[in-house]
């Protein structure tokens, strides 16, 4: 393993599942105190980055210390509660040990930090902290299938009702339509249904 430090997007494949944040969390911590390292918790999934080159890599972020900005806060009693998260498309700059020996190169991550958001506050989640949590799949939305046009859908053809009644029997045949046979139960009493 060689170590590197990469600068990427993280792709949006896998969330965490039953994530509290509206946003796709590949990660997630929070705390309630405001001491450098407090009582964390966070939860986390292998997820895959995006480097500006195309070049995609998939993070193991449970051994890294973890900068993330604070998405919500909320003060009660005098203990303030903050939540931070990784989110599908932030821009990330990992560094850890590459492991390309795989079928596809993994970065064990020692440090995550999240880059353009400078204004934010910002929460460190101590190495280790990071428990393995459910990944969940989210699905690509495929773009819809534009069915076949049908001549009964033109605007100028009339409702089939209206034709059959319109024209006289035999200047025209009806168009075939397939109905399919009706089916018949057998009767519980054990006699013959009788022949139509």
């Amino acid at each position: 393993m060689a170590s590197t430090t990469v600068t990427g997007r993280v792709r949006a494949t896998v969330r965490l599942k039953n994530g509290d944040g509206g946003d796709a969390q590949v990660v997630a911590v929070s705390w309630a105190s405001d001491r450098m390292f407090p009582r964390t918790r966070g939860v986390g999934v292998a997820f895959e980055l995006e480097t500006s080159d195309g070049v995609v890599l998939r993070v193991e972020p449970f051994e890294a210390l973890v900068t993330l900005p604070v998405r919500q806060s909320v003060v009660r009693d005098g203990v303030r509660r903050e939540d931070a998260w990784i989110a599908s498309e932030d821009e990330l700059t990992i560094e850890g040990e590459l492991d390309a020996a795989g079928a596809a190169p993994t970065i064990d991550a020692r440090r995550i930090s999240l880059d353009g958001r400078d204004a934010m506050a910002r929460m460190r989640l101590p190495p280790g902290a990071l428990a393995r949590g459910e990944a969940e799949e989210i699905a690509r939305d495929t773009p819809p299938i534009d069915p076949a046009p049908s001549a009964a859908l033109e605007p100028s053809a009339a409702p089939a009702g209206v034709e059959a009644a319109a024209e006289p029997a035999g200047d025209a045949p009806a168009p075939a339509v397939a109905r399919r046979p009706k089916k018949k139960r057998p009767d519980s009493s054990g006699t013959p249904t009788p022949i139509q």
